[in-house]
């Protein structure tokens, strides 16, 4: 199985045609069971933002079947302040332009996807004391994580079994910092899950990791962005997850000045029984 992972389209001021079109074309080139997009396809969840995130995505999907959840940018979270408003509308325009499935499942042959949604805006599920988390920090619930587990262990057996979600489930290197509300906990509660990988974005730093908590462990797959947020003045990345029956690779790809190529950024662990 080969599963292309990208985040961080960012549609708007930060969009960068080019990383944009090579990772197009490294989804032309290859042969992919599935792609990914981790979320933040927009920069400020307008509707102009949405159309042209809307044609990138049927580039994606007229490639392969295609799975993206939303982003803490693609959160109009001004409808709900801090729990105020209508929470119907912050995802409005996603649903409307993106897809109206914010929590979706994609199944194909041998491979099962399940998306959580973790961009709550300012809602209490993800919000914290401190105010510069407000509308950057994300959330996944208890219910959430119950539900993302039943999904995952209605897989078929055998099936690579990926979880998505926008926030970084690890914390940043670069950054420093948590992309979830009570990590230590949605941790726990995903290495107890029958996942394989976790792809995530967010954090603007490729990162390819296997974490390994008392109840299981599982692989990570953090995308780089392709706008020109990066992290650090590297350069734009995207990743690529390959697995077989008893294998499973996770490689970075970053951004050449032409194209993206393989890079050092490897893991390569036996797949999870």
């Amino acid at each position: 199985m080969r599963l292309l992972h990208v985040s961080d389209i960012h549609c708007g001021r930060p969009f960068v045609a080019a990383h944009v079109e090579a990772a197009l074309d490294v989804a032309a080139s290859g042969r992919w069971d599935a792609i990914v997009v981790s979320g933040d396809v927009s920069q400020r969840a307008r509707e102009h933002e949405f159309v042209e995130a809307r044609a990138i995505l049927d580039r994606f999907r007229a490639v392969a079947p295609t799975i993206v959840v939303p982003g803490n940018h693609d959160a109009a979270w001004w409808h709900a302040p801090f729990g105020w408003g209508d929470f119907a509308r912050v995802h409005e325009r996603y649903r409307a332009f993106i897809a109206e499935e914010v929590e979706p499942t994609l199944r194909v042959p041998g491979v099962t996807l399940v998306g959580l949604n973790s961009a709550w805006g300012t809602n209490p599920e993800s919000l914290t004391w401190y105010p510069r988390d407000w509308r950057v920090k994300g959330g996944l619930t208890p219910a959430q994580l119950r539900n993302a587990q039943a999904r995952l262990a209605a897989a078929p057996p055998g099936d690579l079994r990926v979880l998505v979600v926008h926030h970084n489930v690890v914390r940043g290197r670069l950054s420093n910092r948590w992309g979830l509300k009570q990590p230590q906990r949605v941790l726990d509660a995903i290495a107890a899950m029958p996942v394989d990988v976790v792809c995530t974005g967010h954090d603007h730093e490729e990162r390819v990791e296997l974490v390994e908590r008392a109840a299981g462990r599982f692989v990570v797959s953090a995308a780089n962005t392709l706008s020109n947020r990066m992290r650090g003045h590297r350069p734009s990345a995207l990743n690529v997850i390959e697995a077989s029956a008893t294998e499973l690779e996770v490689q970075a790809w970053p951004f050449d000045g032409r194209a993206f190529v393989p890079g050092p950024m490897r893991l390569r662990v036996p797949r999870r029984r």
